[in-house]
């Protein structure tokens, strides 16, 4: 009787969507907040969605987050949101594009699918910004901040938790720094690790999570979260140095040295490159919390940095190991077998053209430009058909459900054509309009070429890339004709 009953209250708690259920972050925040949450777990990994078993806390989906129908799919009956992701693990076996630009989409597709849905209230975990006067941003965090505006351009309620270096079980930065002190002897420290940042237990984390979601106060603000006492990488170095009981001789030298030291932080610190480099670029700026209501709520009973270190290292001193760690060999593996392509372009946004304008340039202008080699159909129902010398059809593009009638937004599926694999799912072809960051984004997503992959990755993607960067200066040379 009781277990039933216990049963039914569990059912009546609220339903969030976690993107990025998976990671270091989010198998935390779903762990602490069960007792007042129930969560939908999205994840990119099948591996994970068929081993993770559903709970009375969690059900696990998967979920491709480029798939706009997807993410709208599994967001129904959804009623809060946490969005945790990043899009610098690898999602396919060849990816062209920048990370900043795979975020920006992915976030749209989030927004968009929320807002179908009907959640009421969603939480992003940003990074701390510099100051004004050092808008300099770098790429990860310009990336951040660009998130956030996507995020806030749709009608859903959205709170920006902005935080530094994250301690606790299984963090990738603070592993990095573990695994630094306990490998070098010798450390050199390039001008980056001189300035300020803050360190937050993710126990710390989860407390401004619920308090969020549970205190209507918050809901829709941007607040930076105190952790620590703030101190700079070099320090967080040598206190970490101190914990362990273990020495190093510290070289310092004034310049970034990013090329070499980027290397060193992967190998040495036991973190993908590409986690790596926009981490180290980041702390090339002075990054302190601006004071605000939130971090004064959560201020008494802080974790204490001494006792983050115990929870976040095993009996001899290592860092504990990553959620993802298990799955990740697994995933690779898969996604080489299934032999896909994204590649993601950003471009200048043509002055008053809406995305359906800019497809049919697209296709006009190839055929301008590859006169009597390439040519483009168009038929009365949006579909584009490339042809080779006017006769052998090499893609196929049949316009999407989502993005007929959408102005921000046209989508294909690359339907047919002697330049495909026939697989399920169809792979797409977009063009998408961002107009608080100025810009179009269009990209490739789930292409399976059926060329044999060393022949198409010396040929046809190289090629593919050179045409969307001169369809890139096309545009910019036709927004300098209108200002004219």
């Amino acid at each position: 009787m009781n277990q039933a009953m216990d049963q039914d209250k569990k059912t009546e708690l609220p339903l969030v969507a976690v993107a990025g259920g998976s990671g270091f972050v989010g198998t935390h925040l779903r762990k602490k907040l069960a007792s007042g949450f129930r969560f939908r777990a999205l994840t990119r990994s099948s591996t994970i969605a068929q081993e993770s078993p559903d709970n009375e806390s969690t059900q696990w989906v998967n979920c491709d987050l480029y798939s706009l129908p997807k993410v709208t799919e599994a967001l129904q009956g959804c009623k809060y949101g946490i969005y945790l992701v990043h899009s610098m693990v690898p999602s396919s076996r060849l990816k062209q594009g920048h990370f900043r630009d795979l975020d920006i989409i992915l976030a749209d597709n989030f927004i968009r699918a929320a807002e179908e849905a009907g959640l009421e209230h969603i939480i992003y975990l940003s990074g701390i910004m510099p100051e004004e006067s050092e808008r300099r941003l770098s790429s990860h965090l310009e990336s951040r901040l660009e998130v956030e505006g996507v995020l806030r351009s749709r009608s859903v309620k959205v709170t920006v938790l902005r935080a530094g270096i994250i301690f606790g079980p299984g963090g990738s930065s603070f592993s990095l720094l573990i695994n630094l002190v306990r490998r070098l002897p010798v450390m050199v420290l390039p001008a980056w690790t001189h300035s300020m940042t803050q360190s937050i237990d993710i126990n710390d984390i989860c407390r401004a999570f619920r308090l969020c979601f549970e205190d209507p106060t918050y809901k829709g603000g941007t607040f930076d979260l105190v952790g620590h006492k703030p101190m700079s990488y070099k320090q967080l170095v040598k206190r970490v140095a101190e914990k362990l009981g273990r020495s190093f001789i510290s070289i310092s030298i004034p310049f970034n040295f990013f090329f070499f030291s980027k290397h060193w932080l992967s190998i040495l610190g036991g973190v993908p490159l590409a986690l790596a480099e926009p981490l180290q670029k980041s702390l090339i700026h002075d990054l302190r919390p601006k004071p605000n209501v939130l971090s004064d709520a959560l201020k008494d009973g802080l974790t204490s940095f001494d006792r983050s270190f115990e929870l976040s290292v095993d009996i001899d001193g290592s860092p504990k190991a990553n959620p993802r760690s298990k799955t990740q060999k697994t995933d690779t593996k898969k996604l080489q077998k299934q032999g896909r392509v994204r590649s993601v372009q950003r471009m200048p946004l043509p002055l008053a053209w809406n995305s359906q304008q800019v497809a049919r340039e697209y296709s006009e202008w190839l055929t301008r430009k590859f006169v009597r080699v390439i040519s483009a159909k168009i038929t009365d129902d949006g579909r584009i058909s490339f042809y080779f010398i006017g006769r052998l059809l090499l893609l196929e593009l049949t316009p999407t459900p989502y993005s007929i009638s959408n102005l921000k937004r046209s989508a294909f599926y690359i339907s047919g054509g002697c330049l495909i694999k026939k697989v399920e799912p169809q792979g797409r072809f977009e063009f998408r309009l961002f107009p608080e960051s100025n810009c179009l984004i269009a990209a490739i997503h789930g292409y399976a070429p059926i060329l044999p992959w060393w022949i198409y990755s010396c040929t046809q993607a190289i090629l593919h890339l050179r045409v969307m960067q001169s369809f890139s200066r096309h545009l910019k040379r036709h927004n300098a004709a209108v200002i004219k």
